[in-house]
């Protein structure tokens, strides 16, 4: 993993994610999906996606350069500070997709909503990203075909627990 694997990654996954986000969420708010509805999210927010994924995707990259480039004990603050700013942005991400596509929220409002959602109910994501990875380990251990499907779960997941949260927030 280098920082450079870091930025490709989130500047390929992010405008995809952020349309099975935004299917995603129109199955669980409005129950409508399918894949033309994909298509026409995929043309819609791509960019949204795009700019959501970056932010993570960046501090990610920052951090693995500072790992590859100071080793020594004194470097241990600012390895530990840019960890801890990356590992708190993954996790916001998974909400952060769909406030952004669906909710429409940008910039520090998106990212301080975002955070706010992970401090309350930090599990969802944190089981979005054991779902990833389970979904990821099947795909490589019994078939690699598993991989095209995990997406759509991972993503309704996503979806059900931001929403749930969100929906929370305003009772």
């Amino acid at each position: 993993m280098s920082p450079v694997t870091a930025l490709l990654g989130a500047i390929v996954v992010a405008p995809v994610w952020a349309a099975v986000v935004a299917t995603t969420d129109a199955v669980v708010r409005d129950d409508r999906g399918g894949v033309p509805e994909l298509v026409r999210n995929l043309r819609k927010h791509a960019l949204a996606g795009l700019a959501v994924g970056l932010v993570p995707g960046v501090v990610v990259a920052v951090g693995l350069f500072n790992w590859q480039l100071y080793s020594g004990p004194v470097y241990a603050v600012p390895l530990a500070l840019s960890g801890c700013a990356s590992v708190l942005l993954v996790l916001a991400s998974c909400y952060a997709f769909s406030l952004r596509v669906t909710a429409g929220l940008r910039g520090k409002q998106l990212w301080f909503t975002a955070l706010y959602l992970v401090a309350r109910a930090p599990l969802v994501p944190l089981g979005v990203l054991a779902l990833a990875l389970v979904a990821l380990l099947l795909g490589t251990s019994v078939t690699a075909s598993l991989l095209l499907l995990a997406p759509g779960p991972v993503a309704l997941f996503a979806s059900a627990g931001t929403w749930t949260e969100k929906h929370a927030l305003h009772r």
